[in-house]
């Protein structure tokens, strides 16, 4: 248990503002430290996590999960990546040494706790001596007018406290703090003369024998050793008229006399207790040493920072110089342009190297709505996910997956792809996407980005299609932020010829006979054809079932009747009871037009952004808007 209180390190004011927001659902979706099935291989973590300490594999993890939203610190980030990028063998010889370091964090931690080992001093002796190196290797480098690492040089912060460890622990320190073994020899004379007595007591013991021997002048003097009585100094009887007054007896022998002595008391004394006294010793030297380096916990902690950076920093231009990621460029546009934009993981996964990179532009103030139509394992999704993970990289500071990549800061990421239930809280597919989808819609601003696929299909056709239609026409007209829109529903495409904000997409295929080719490669325009038959036959479904969906879409298609010859409910009816091909071109009803009540005060409502407001701040609006309405009504 500990030992002691832990002291707070420091306490930092929490900004949301100063991260990227990334909800439950988008971590889950984007896979960013475990895939849908729940296993860490094949997540964006496993890809990115070639760190080599302990506390650099932490700080990644928290970076991916926590991008930043300040343009300074991210470029910041940039400069420090591209330094070791532009220098592979300090990438290299930093990779080696940054791996024999421990885990500094924690083991400093546990010694502030009173629960470090003398194996973790240890580890945190070798970590000190592996920073000096780090240093050293740092320290070569050429002067820069402007270092862009000066916040990751470690910089040796305990040159005293590594002397004094180098000095005192044995290379290979137990794991038990009262068996011994722990200080080398010369580390203490107290310590050293109880190794020797209990080492070497039977030479000690002839050594004062010889002694007494030639102080007596008795040449049949011995020195022996009993259970019952311990040591003694026998004496024959011939010379027990050379027996010295100091000598006190202790038994009569028919051969003699046994004596002891004060120095033959203390030096047994020592021999039966020398163990264990040696190793209390080095008990109590090992907690005062343990106490040394808590004392210095705020500049282990501060160093272990340091280094977990300094990995990371190394780590991310590793992962670029293999991957052939290229550094992004980031302002405070709206804007995202992406030239030969690839998925992390599907292009490492990818055989042959045959990815197909996309070029992706979206613009809240131009064509911000992408609406993306193609065949099922097209490859919609992919090309969207890979378009938010490079935003995530490059706002976590690291190099993206693309030729060229330039993007304008992004406060949020909604991404809602994939269908899922939620049987423990008894919420069916349809449920939970409809929940993500108005978390999405309410949380949103004009600066986030959010990708949505396929949404509305977990009911009816016509209440997927309406419910997808108003999503999209919310998505461009009131939060008016960049989004991808995939869909199934090709009707959807019609907006982009009412709104100039909407441009369709479609992830090209092509169909050969009854094989289907999938492209991969984004084009503008809607597609024509969902090809899910052909998807069908590629998924092994028994030819006769694939020969009775052609005949049966090939009815739909023709008449819209179903094969026992009513009227298909996929499609509206007109008034002759015919079948309706345009799914909009039904609608009978008036065309209600509802005006859009404007006023100061609700357009100063609707300017409002609440996720950046403070609680002080929205108290002063709220004043404001209140004072605002009793002046109109005057």
């Amino acid at each position: 248990q500990p030992s002691s209180a832990l002291h707070l390190h420091r306490v930092e004011a929490y900004d949301p503002r100063a991260t990227l927001v990334l909800d439950e659902t988008a971590v889950r979706s984007l896979e960013l430290v475990e895939t849908l099935s729940g296993e860490r291989r094949g997540s964006v973590l496993a890809h990115l996590d070639q760190t080599k300490t302990p506390m650099g594999a932490r700080l990644l993890r928290r970076r991916l999960l926590s991008p930043l939203a300040d343009i300074h610190a991210i470029r910041r980030r940039h400069d420090e990546v591209e330094y070791f990028f532009d220098r592979p063998p300090l990438r290299s010889e930093l990779r080696q040494l940054l791996g024999k370091l421990g885990d500094l964090e924690r083991l400093a931690t546990r010694a502030a706790m009173g629960l470090a080992t003398p194996r973790d001093l240890g580890v945190i002796r070798s970590s000190l001596v592996g920073v000096l190196e780090i240093e050293q290797a740092l320290g070569r480098e050429e002067g820069l007018i402007e270092d862009p690492i000066a916040e990751l040089r470690p910089k040796d912060p305990l040159p005293a406290l590594r002397e004094l460890m180098c000095r005192a622990l044995v290379d290979s320190p137990p794991n038990l703090d009262r068996q011994g073994g722990i200080f080398q020899r010369g580390y203490s004379e107290a310590l050293d003369e109880l190794r020797a007595i209990e080492s070497d007591s039977k030479e000690i013991i002839l050594a004062l024998e010889a002694r007494e021997r030639e102080a007596t002048g008795i040449p049949s003097l011995k020195i022996k050793y009993t259970k019952v009585f311990g040591y003694y100094i026998e004496v024959t009887r011939a010379h027990l008229g050379s027996v010295p007054a100091h000598y006190h007896r202790k038994q009569t022998v028919a051969t003699g006399e046994r004596y002891t002595t004060e120095e033959l008391s203390e030096l047994q004394d020592k021999i039966h207790h020398a163990g264990e006294r040696a190793s209390q010793l080095e008990y109590e030297f090992f907690v005062e040493l343990r106490q040394k380096v808590a004392d210095e916990l705020l500049t282990l902690r501060s160093l272990s920072e340091r280094l977990a950076a300094l990995d990371v920093a190394i780590t991310l231009a590793e992962i670029a110089a293999h991957w052939n990621y290229s550094r992004p460029e980031i302002d405070d546009s709206l804007s995202l342009d992406i030239v030969e934009g690839r998925h992390p993981i599907v292009e490492r996964l990818a055989s042959g190297g045959n990815f197909v990179p996309n070029d992706v532009s979206i613009d809240a103030e131009g064509e911000r709505l992408l609406l993306i139509t193609g065949p099922n394992m097209s490859g919609k999704s992919t090309v969207m996910r890979q378009v938010a993970l490079i935003a995530i990289l490059a706002q976590i500071g690291a190099y993206v997956p693309a030729r060229s990549a330039r993007i304008g800061l992004i406060d949020k990421i909604f991404s809602r792809v994939g269908a899922r239930d939620d049987l423990s809280t008894g919420q069916s597919t349809f449920m939970v996407e409809m929940r993500e989808a108005a978390a999405m819609l309410r949380g949103a601003t004009r600066r986030s980005l959010v990708i949505l696929d396929e949404i509305g299909r977990g009911t009816s056709t016509y209440d997927g299609l309406a419910i997808a239609w108003s999503v999209a026409e919310y998505l461009h007209d009131a939060i008016g932020c960049r989004a991808m829109f995939a869909t199934h529903y090709h009707e959807l495409c019609e907006l982009a010829e009412t709104r100039e904000g909407v441009m369709a997409m479609n992830v090209a295929a092509d169909e050969f006979g009854d094989e289907i080719i999938f492209l991969h490669k984004l084009t503008r325009g809607g597609a024509s054809r969902s090809y899910g038959i052909a998807v069908a036959r590629l998924a092994g479904v028994p030819s006769p079932v694939l020969a009775r969906a052609r005949e049966v879409l090939k009815e739909l298609e023709g008449e819209g009747a179903l094969p026992s010859g009513t009227p298909s409910r996929m499609r509206a009816i007109d008034k002759d009871g015919r079948a309706q091909l345009d799914l909009f071109a039904s609608h009978t009803e008036p065309e209600i037009v509802v005006e859009r009540e404007t006023s100061p005060v609700l357009d100063a409502i609707r300017a409002l952004d609440i996720n950046r407001l403070t609680p002080l701040e929205a108290l002063n609006e709220l004043a404001q808007l209140k004072a605002a309405l009793e002046k109109d009504r005057q």
